[in-house]
């Protein structure tokens, strides 16, 4: 209305200064004033003259002057009372704007005020303070903050900021591109609801003053949001500093730092938190852990989930992040392919689709916050993590375009399949990586100089590419979670109660706005039945789709018959977890978490689990014998092995003692088979034991198995053999492990594990 009034305003002061400047004009013709008239009058006269006639011309056209100069008069006048009326104005309209901003300061929690009962809206604390209502899209949002995203996309170490200008045309090329990174959106929307309201619940109490935080029982504190990503050498940071030496710069930056898992965390704390004292904030939003090795692929990542093989402070995770597909077509997995007999596209599928299952199959409390609705039956529910795919690969372990898509066509399928979120830093970069294979800001350096001859370039195998690519790839990660919650905060919370709770049948008016059913004629038949729960049937080539409906709701159906393996299923599954959580409980998690495997070590598969001093440390405290074997790291395969001599020694072994406050159902062995000499009829003898309980009581037998260390291909490869107990240990029951050679010269065990 305002903005209204101070057109109208302006409108008709211009046609008033438009009739001053015409009538200034007029006058200006015939001269300037009253005084200037009445001079030429009286030299007119002075001078004689001409004829009568010609005065009385003279004078009429002197009236018309004074005329035209009193009317320039009055449109001065009625310009300076216009003049003085728009000021009134322009200074109410002020006072109007004032006004509305006094209101939105009393109000600093909310940044838009929005009606909870609009049928439009999402309730939730996050959408209702952090973003205006219709909710922005994830690119809107990127231009309004983008000279932030800059500032916080400098890392800590880099205090001068040295790759400024880098950052800045990164972020110019990259920004306009992000949009094509989006690839797929979960079904389940529970596990981005579950995300936001532990970040808000967080930035909440970051909020508050250092001696309110202080204040409060470390019980009682919001916890961070826990990401999880793992990968292979590019997540570890392989070539990401090799710019650093081309340029001179002369700063500390490991490896660690550099990679872009390191750099997400950095960035939104950085944005949320302020850049002040980056390295001394004790107190983060966020906590991204990285679990990445060398030659390692996404098949090893569902050793280390199925196995919980990951850190303990970043188990159960609230986003997982598989930053795996430049390893999975790595020559390593093309090996593996072809051992198996098998196709590379086939391999990494079915590798893909093991890790998928497990991550989704994983289920935990979802946190306790009144962001969610009352009417949520679903928040009882445990719900899996948020998992994102990262498709990083563009070369060049294949040559050929088509062959480098391989994995990439795959994940597509399982994404819509399993319906996780996929991103792809690939298709951000693609059109100019392709338009110049010469570049090395975003992919690797593929063309070298030949046996030293700069002029002399040959393409040369590399898969690791620069800090580009890793500055660039936490951007696109940045930006698919953005998307993410803008989606979310787009969708009504009743509509996203309503999917929730599997009500696709019941139709709800009011629901988006949307109006009562008239119900005048007969409703056409073929409606869709809620889906089954869980996850649908394993994709392969053989599943039909007249036989997938069926076979998913058998397969949600299923049900234990027998009490006690109900009750041990209910014990030992995470996804049978009651959500009843304390309302002191901000973790998010039970209250008494368990991990599946309360005992697990495997070679090679990060930086603690190849760590010598560490395994050594683990297997001590729960040996009661260690005779004749040693830790050995030969062939970069760290393992336990026989020490010299031993294969003659009858009381060579190793023997664990176990007892835990959870039910024990299996003891999995990793060990290496190989090839030649060395390795004839290499066998290992594997006993598990019920322990006495009584000095007077004798050791049972549960299992044995022996294995052997041997086969016919000449290769070196780890294989797992899983001893699942015919009777259960009990919780509080002790039990032991031993192991011991019993054939040939050596063997290797490359971990255990022992689980629920």
């Amino acid at each position: 209305m305002g903005v209204s009034v101070a057109a109208s305003v302006i409108k008709s002061l211009l046609f008033v200064l438009t009739g001053v400047y015409i009538g200034i004009s007029i006058s200006g013709f015939f001269y300037q004033n009253e005084d200037t008239v009445t001079s030429l009058a009286t030299n007119h006269i002075r001078a004689g003259g001409n004829t009568n006639g010609d005065n009385e011309n003279y004078i009429k056209t002197l009236e018309l002057l004074k005329h035209s100069q009193d009317e320039a008069k009055r449109w001065k006048s009625e310009a300076q009372e216009s003049k003085e009326n728009q000021k009134s104005s322009l200074d109410e309209i002020r006072r109007l704007e004032g006004s509305c901003h006094e209101k939105d300061e009393q109000n600093t929690d909310q940044v838009f005020v929005i009606s909870g009962n609009s049928a439009n809206t999402n309730n939730h604390p996050f959408c209702q303070s952090a973003l205006p209502h219709p909710a922005p899209t994830a690119m809107a949002l990127w231009n309004e903050h983008i000279l932030k995203i800059f500032t916080a996309s400098r890392i800590s170490n880099d205090i001068r900021f040295r790759f400024h200008d880098f950052t800045a045309q990164l972020l110019q090329i990259v920004s306009p591109r992000l949009p094509r990174s989006v690839k797929t959106v979960p079904f389940d929307w529970r596990p981005v609801e579950n995300a936001l309201t532990i970040s808000w619940e967080r930035y909440k109490y970051l909020q508050l003053p250092k001696e309110e935080r202080d204040a409060i029982e470390p019980q009682n504190k919001p916890r961070p949001l826990k990401i999880l990503i793992m990968g292979g050498s590019v997540l570890v940071g392989t070539n990401c500093r090799i710019m650093m030496r081309e340029l001179n710069f002369q700063f500390q930056l490991p490896k660690r730092e550099c990679n872009w898992s390191y750099r997400i965390g950095e960035f939104i704390n950085t944005f949320f938190l302020g850049d002040d004292d980056k390295k001394k904030r004790t107190e983060q939003l966020v906590e991204v852990t990285k679990v990445a090795m060398g030659g390692t692929n996404t098949g090893t990542g569902s050793v280390i989930w199925q196995f919980d093989l990951i850190p303990e402070v970043a188990r159960n995770p609230d986003i997982v992040l598989n930053a795996y597909p430049t390893n999975d077509m790595h020559i390593l997995t093309v090996m593996e392919a072809e051992s198996s007999n098998t196709t590379l596209r086939d391999k990494t599928f079915e590798m893909l689709q093991g890790f998928v299952r497990q991550v989704m199959q994983t289920k935990h409390c979802p946190a306790d916050s009144s962001a969610s609705s009352s009417s949520n039956d679903s928040n009882n529910e445990p719900i899996p993590p948020l998992l994102l795919h990262m498709d990083d690969y563009l070369g060049n372990e294949q040559r050929k375009i088509w062959d480098t898509t391989e994995l990439t066509q795959g994940a597509q399928v399982l994404a819509n399949y399993y319906g996780f979120v996929s991103m792809s830093y690939a298709d951000v970069v693609r059109e100019f990586v392709y338009g110049d294979t010469y570049e090395k800001w975003f992919s690797s350096e593929w063309w070298v100089p030949e046996g030293g001859k700069k002029k002399n370039l040959i393409f040369d195998r590399q898969i690791h590419p620069g800090m580009g690519m890793h500055i660039s790839s936490m951007w696109v990660t940045v930006y698919n979670l953005l998307h993410l919650a803008s989606l979310y905060c787009s969708i009504p919370t009743g509509a996203l109660v309503h999917q929730a709770n599997n009500n696709i049948t019941e139709y709800q008016a009011g629901l988006w706005g949307l109006p009562d059913l008239q119900m005048a004629y007969k409703q056409p038949m073929g409606k869709p039945r809620p889906q089954p729960k869980g996850l649908p049937p394993m994709l392969t080539k053989d599943l039909l789709l007249e036989d997938i409906t069926s076979l998913w709701r058998q397969q949600s159906g299923a049900f234990v018959t027998d009490e006690e393996e109900q009750q041990e299923q209910e014990e030992t599954d995470t996804s049978a977890l009651s959500c009843k959580l304390d309302q002191t409980n901000k973790d998010g998690v039970a209250s008494m978490p368990r991990v599946k495997c309360p005992f697990s070590w495997v070679s090679g598969l990060s930086l603690q689990q190849n760590n010598v001093t560490f395994v050594k440390e683990y297997f001590l405290v729960q040996s009661s014998i260690w005779e004749g074997w040693e830790l050995s790291g030969d062939g970069d395969k760290l393992g336990f092995v026989p020490s010299p001599g031993a294969a003659k020694d009858a009381d060579a072994r190793i023997i664990l003692d176990f007892v835990y406050s959870q039910k024990i159902q299996s003891v999995t062995f990793f060990f290496m088979k190989s090839y030649g000499t060395k390795w004839e009829n290499s066998e290992l003898e594997a006993k598990i034991w019920s322990a006495p309980s009584s000095p007077g009581q004798q050791q049972v037998l549960l299992d044995e198995r022996y294995i052997l260390g041997t086969h016919s291909k000449n290769t070196s490869e780890m294989y797992t053999e899983e001893i699942v107990l015919s009777e259960r240990v009990d919780a509080g029951q002790k039990f032991q492990v031993e192991f011991k050679l019993v054939g040939g010269e050596t063997f290797k065990l490359m971990g255990l594990a022992v689980c629920s």
